[in-house]
């Protein structure tokens, strides 16, 4: 089993709503009780405040963050539809995105439409809300109850440093050999992710994930 960790996107997409019937995630379903209150918690918090003018209507995180964002653009084109149906009709990859507003979400849990990020820098350009302080806490004991969870055979992650500074925290990273990192700086950082991305997924639906983890070493950076 794989695990898949990548950033949330500036631009957002929620015109995809989830089918009736479909498989939705709740978190529940990858942390114990105590962490989740937690992560509810801070979710609550920040969606209370006005600049992060939360949306009313829902979809999967997957098409909210995938369909708009710049580090997915290679995924949407090729290899988004196989994506989205592996990860409805199979438990052999866990997606999840790193998030200002949400912490952390699965790739199926239902999802809004928010403006908040962990940079100080873009919370202060845009007056939205910067949220690293808030998850700062809590967020890396979240992420190392994740990957511990699920006891992947692999784990990839993806984003700048202040999302993957929450993985970098974890004793998982630091104990652990089978995670592949890849961080973004600047601007063009998700257009530089963009490729990548759609090689590993191209790779995992090909069932040939073995060239992409020789082909990477465990940490590579923009």
């Amino acid at each position: 089993m794989l695990i898949v960790v990548t950033s949330c996107s500036a631009s957002k997409d929620d015109s995809i709503p989830v089918t009736e019937g479909s498989r939705v995630v709740e978190p529940s379903y990858y942390l114990e009780h105590a962490l989740v209150s937690g992560l509810l918690n801070g979710r609550e918090r920040i969606f209370r405040d006005p600049r992060a003018s939360v949306g009313v209507k829902t979809s999967y995180a997957l098409d909210l963050y995938s369909r708009a964002g710049r580090a997915y653009k290679n995924l949407l084109e090729h290899n988004y539809r196989g994506l989205k149906s592996m990860l409805l009709s199979s438990d052999s990859v866990e997606w999840f995105f790193l998030s200002g507003g949400y912490g952390i979400i699965h790739a199926l849990e239902k999802a809004r439409k928010y403006q908040a990020t962990f940079s100080r820098g873009i919370a202060y350009q845009n007056n939205i809300p910067y949220t690293g302080k808030i998850w700062a806490p809590l967020l890396t004991r979240i992420c190392d109850s994740v990957l511990l969870k699920f006891h992947p055979d692999f784990v990839y992650v993806f984003g700048n440093r202040d999302y993957t500074e929450f993985i970098r925290q974890t004793s998982y990273w630091k104990t652990k050999d089978n995670v592949r990192m890849f961080e973004n700086t600047g601007s063009a950082g998700p257009t530089w992710l963009s490729p990548i991305l759609d090689e590993l997924v191209g790779s995992i639906l090909r069932n040939n994930v073995d060239a992409f983890n020789s082909k990477y070493s465990k940490f590579t950076k923009q």
